[in-house]
């Protein structure tokens, strides 16, 4: 199946109360997990690439790794870019093949933040691609994006709504007080505001630093209005994992296929997990 604007998956999730999992892939090996996860789970997801993913591999081999395991699919798959902050590498993907980007500007004073997410949003249109904006900041570490904890900035409800009617971004990141990275304390949530925006408005949401929260506290997001749910760090932590364990039980097989395939079952197995916690299954 050819990659999909994720528009449609993100209204059906918002409507029926669900939510879309969005999993940052480092390489060929995590694409392929991802995708045949889907498959197995019958749902649609989002593959996404952050910019150092793009730095180590081109725009132009990771839309081609992603469209050759995805081919054959029978389910909806996205690529989308997270968190770009270059303008013109945000181009370069809509231009390229990726069906979905993110202008990070969240950085900028609001009136700037708008005008830059606003030339995204009318490059993107012209190729029929998806744009996610920012408003608030989110705090953690996103390969080169560091925000320390006292520096993050929450949403409110009516800066969100403000800022996607004038820059027109399909949907929006708000900051609600999750992190990328993992937690070094519990996070303080304000959910409520996820909430309020989400009743207000007819945009989908996206929750941020999805890595370390308890399932209690995904299901409650998922409730509030999240129809995009990133996860990041846990793909990197499950993959390193995997294969230190694999070889350190492993010290006189020295097969390197077994060591990838190992580390593929169980990407597969907590992508999977993510899925079924987001009440996707079945949803494709």
């Amino acid at each position: 199946m050819p990659l999909v604007n994720p528009m449609k998956m993100l209204e059906q999730a918002r409507t029926e109360g669900f939510c879309i999992g969005a999993f940052n892939v480092v390489d060929y090996l995590s694409i392929e997990a991802v995708v045949a996860t889907a498959e197995a789970k019958k749902a649609p997801v989002i593959i996404q690439t952050s910019s150092g993913t793009i730095k180590r591999f081109g725009i132009e081999n990771i839309v081609t790794m992603v469209k050759m395991s995805a081919k054959d699919s029978t389910v909806p798959i996205c690529l989308h870019l997270d968190h770009g902050t270059d303008v013109e590498v945000i181009k370069e993907a809509i231009h390229k093949g990726y069906s979905s980007v993110m202008i990070d500007a969240s950085k900028y004073p609001f009136e700037e933040n708008v005008a830059i997410s606003k030339e995204v949003v009318e490059e993107a249109a012209s190729f029929g691609v998806a744009v996610e904006g920012e408003i608030g900041i989110v705090g953690g570490v996103e390969d080169d994006i560091v925000v320390e904890t006292d520096d993050a900035i929450y949403t409110t409800p009516d800066e969100a709504i403000a800022f996607q009617k004038r820059s027109g971004v399909d949907f929006l990141a708000a900051a609600i007080g999750t992190a990328h990275g993992f937690y070094k304390v519990a996070p303080k949530l304000d959910i409520n505001t996820l909430r309020e925006i989400s009743n207000n408005t007819n945009f989908p949401l996206v929750v941020h630093g999805g890595t370390g929260l308890s399932e209690d506290v995904v299901k409650e997001l998922v409730e509030a209005g999240g129809a995009k749910f990133n996860v990041s760090t846990q793909i990197k932590q499950t993959y390193i994992d995997s294969m230190y364990n694999y070889v350190d039980a492993k010290r006189d097989e020295y097969d390197i296929l077994k060591v990838l395939a190992n580390a593929k079952k169980e990407l597969a197995e907590m992508i999977g997990n993510y899925i079924s916690l987001l009440g996707g299954e079945g949803k494709a």
